[in-house]
């Protein structure tokens, strides 16, 4: 159902033959980081509090974890880690790869070093792939439903736009350069975060 409202824009410059994790060299993934600002943008006093030091240590962990799922092939679709776009390509780029060159993956990346290249604000709906159609979770489906039953009259709820915050970070270890780009929906009490793109691969 998710792959009909959620089309996966693989990168062209991606080859999951010649680079089976990464998909792109070394090189080319390090030179993103030259074109990717730091810009932190404080909308209101309600943003969430974000320690950076703990979001860079959790963070290694589910990248693991997300290295391990595409080398057993799992499913992104049943994923909490990943979004939409996200988990159709990596299922289609897993599918592409080959099998001999997945399997002299070593089990797990060692990162030696992890640094946040950008960290920003937008206004946007923050996809899942548990929520309906993935875009809608219970509350902002009775928000949809009230703002459009009260009508423009309730301007105060027709003016409350999604918000979600982005972070780029970038890990090196001896074998990539990985750069993985976050995300979180703000509106939540307890936001989680999940990876809407890695290396720019859409």
């Amino acid at each position: 159902m998710l792959s009909l409202f959620h089309e996966k824009q693989i990168c062209r410059n991606s080859c999951s033959q010649k680079y089976p994790w990464g998909w792109k060299s070394k090189t080319t993934i390090y030179s993103y980081t030259q074109h990717i600002k730091n810009k932190k943008i404080m909308v209101n006093k309600n943003i969430k509090e974000f320690d950076e030091h703990e979001f860079l240590k959790n963070s290694v962990h589910a990248y693991n974890r997300i290295y391990r799922s595409y080398l057993n092939n799992e499913d992104f679709l049943d994923y909490q880690y990943t979004t939409p776009k996200l988990s159709l390509a990596l299922n289609d780029l897993r599918q592409r790869s080959c099998t001999e060159r997945l399997s002299s993956l070593t089990d797990n990346i060692s990162v030696q070093e992890s640094k946040i290249l950008s960290n920003k604000i937008e206004n946007e709906i923050t996809t899942n792939n548990f929520k309906f159609l993935g875009y809608y979770n219970v509350d902002e489906i009775i928000h949809q439903i009230i703002a459009g039953a009260i009508g423009p009259e309730a301007r105060y709820i027709w003016d409350q736009l999604p918000l979600k915050q982005k972070v780029n970070v970038l890990y090196k270890s001896d074998n990539y350069y990985d750069i993985i780009e976050w995300e979180r929906d703000l509106s939540e009490e307890e936001p989680e975060w999940h990876v809407c793109n890695i290396n720019k691969i859409i």
